[in-house]
């Protein structure tokens, strides 16, 4: 047995590397670390590891190896160089050093380069002082490699020394509650006096490494939940971990960890006091890959008998400070009936059809409750269609509802599109009614008669949308200026937009910020603009 720990310990000691800047024999901070939740336009998680320095430092080669490609993106902040295990065209693991100035670059492709030669000198960043060296691991093939390859391991664990001193952090993830609580993959939250079904828990962890200022994703997760016994209904398990491979720029691995929603919304930029994690640690299978199929995992709550469980979280960085915290749930599965259905989107008709078309109007609608139902679902367009279907519905899922054929022979104009659920037993009627509109344009060809009398309407454009979004507000001749308001899924008005004077059609633009200034995030809204009781669904994407 000794002998067997004298060489892993000489293994590890062996394969450890200095650091990429000088001095190399000492620890340097970190401004985004593996893992850490990033977002400019979509969501994915930050594949290297940010390492501060002073503008123009030096980056130097952590291991002896051959330049597999000098990439040059054309300005002076994103160029790198990456050094690889082997000059032939086999498969093989290396090092990127990213961030380096393109006019300081010191070696091309073939080139041998030994442990401490300078490759370049990192770029100044333009942004909150943040010059860094975005350092990763990889693997390719190719005597030179046509892309960066797999991001495939956390490259500080591979740098000494290793020490940080900070501790991660536990703030409260919800109102009142050290870890949140929703049923699985939704935002609708639970209290934690209340628990039922299969549900998401979630913390809010912060960690910094070597650095006074950034917070930066936490390395390793495990969570268990006894009851108050002692027993365990969940034993300890990995929740998540940073150092297995990441898929470039991947939406989904992001995702399956940090949640990102109105409650708990993830950010990562440069405002350190802005920054915030929520992780969803009961999405995992219990091994470190971050895989999509991970998010269907979740606490089955109905698995447990009702009454109180203690769920512990415990955090670890890359050096081994830990922090533990826990909260007492109250599991009720009882028996009592619960009956909610609802309509969660139209799908069908789309924004605007020509007429003479044939459509076949569509909803998707959601059991909230947990019986199994049969009951009628109605969808209205304009004056005329008006058509009820019976469906059967389980508890708990989404239902898709196809109703017959429309053929539209409306004036061009706006119609009010309308989709409820027909549930006597119903216990919120709030969800059970959607309203929405449609544009009949005239076909190619056919002068377009205009708005449609009686009212002001508003087409947003486009839909879905990044960012930007321009409306189109008709209101009549002799109309005031338009005004538009913006909600989010909860009925919270996030903006109001207003024209500078009155116009039969006015133009507005919305950027996907609130009223003070911040970034909402990306899911439905509506759009109501003023004198109007329906409104336009709009999907703004991350």
């Amino acid at each position: 047995m000794r002998c067997s720990i004298l060489l892993v310990v000489l293994a590890t000691a062996a394969s450890a590397l200095p650091w990429p800047h000088l001095p190399q024999d000492s620890v340097h901070p970190i401004g985004n670390a593996w893992g850490n939740y990033q977002n400019y336009g979509s969501a994915y998680l930050h594949n290297g590891q940010d390492i501060m320095v002073a503008a123009q430092s030096p980056a130097l080669a952590t291991k002896p190896g051959y330049v597999k490609q000098v990439w040059l993106g054309g300005s002076p902040l994103y160029n790198g160089v990456t050094v690889a295990d082997s000059a032939g065209a086999a498969f093989c693991s290396g090092y990127m050093y990213y961030h380096i100035d393109d006019t300081t670059i010191q070696v091309q492709n073939g080139d041998t380069v030994a442990v401490g030669d300078t490759l370049g000198f990192i770029s100044t960043w333009p942004v909150a002082d943040f010059h860094h060296n975005h350092f990763s691991a990889n693997r390719n093939s190719g005597v030179t490699w046509s892309d960066y390859g797999a991001f495939y391991r956390n490259p500080l664990l591979d740098l000494s020394p290793d020490d940080d001193t900070v501790v991660p952090w536990f703030s409260n993830a919800y109102s009142g509650q050290r870890f949140a609580i929703c049923r699985n993959n939704t935002s609708s939250y639970q209290s934690k006096d209340s628990v039922y079904g299969t549900v998401d828990l979630i913390c809010r962890l912060d960690d910094r490494i070597n650095h006074r200022l950034w917070r930066v994703c936490i390395y390793r997760i495990d969570y268990s939940i006894r009851d108050t016994g002692g027993t365990y209904v969940v034993p300890p398990t990995r929740a998540v971990e940073m150092s297995d491979s990441i898929d470039g720029y991947s939406p989904a691995q992001s995702r399956v960890v940090y949640k990102q929603d109105a409650t708990c919304p993830t950010r990562c930029n440069y405002d350190s006091i802005a920054r915030q994690y929520f992780y969803i640690f009961t999405n995992t299978d219990g091994d470190s890959l971050i895989e999509p199929s991970d998010s269907l995992a979740g606490w089955n709550t109905t698995l447990s008998p009702d009454g109180n469980y203690w769920v512990k979280v415990v955090a670890r960085d890359e050096y081994g400070n830990t922090a533990t915290d826990s909260m007492m749930v109250k599991v009720r599965n009882d028996t009592t009936p619960r009956h909610d259905v609802g309509v969660v989107a139209i799908a069908a008709p789309p924004a605007a059809v020509e007429s003479g078309t044939v459509v076949a109007p569509a909803c998707t609608l959601y059991n909230y409750g947990n019986r199994n139902e049969s009951y009628s679902v109605r969808m209205t367009i304009g004056p005329d269609y008006d058509t009820a279907i019976g469906v059967t519905h389980a508890a708990g899922t989404r239902l898709a509802v196809v109703f017959p054929d429309w053929t539209v022979s409306y004036a061009p104009g706006f119609y009010a599109v309308a989709c409820s659920t027909q549930l006597g037993s119903d216990t919120l009627p709030a969800n059970d009614r959607m309203q929405d509109s449609v544009e009949v344009t005239s076909p190619p060809g056919v002068v377009d008669a205009g708005p449609a009398a009686g009212g002001a309407w508003l087409r947003a454009r486009p839909n879905p949308a990044r960012r930007q979004v321009s409306f189109q507000v008709a209101a009549g001749p002799g109309a005031a200026a338009a005004l538009l308001r913006i909600f989010d899924a909860a009925g919270r008005c996030v903006r109001t937009l207003r024209s500078t004077r009155s116009a039969v059609l006015a133009s507005l633009a919305w950027d996907g910020r609130d009223e003070r200034g911040r970034r909402l995030p990306g899911g439905v809204y509506f759009c109501r603009a003023a004198g109007r009781h329906d409104a336009v669904e709009l999907v703004l994407l991350e």
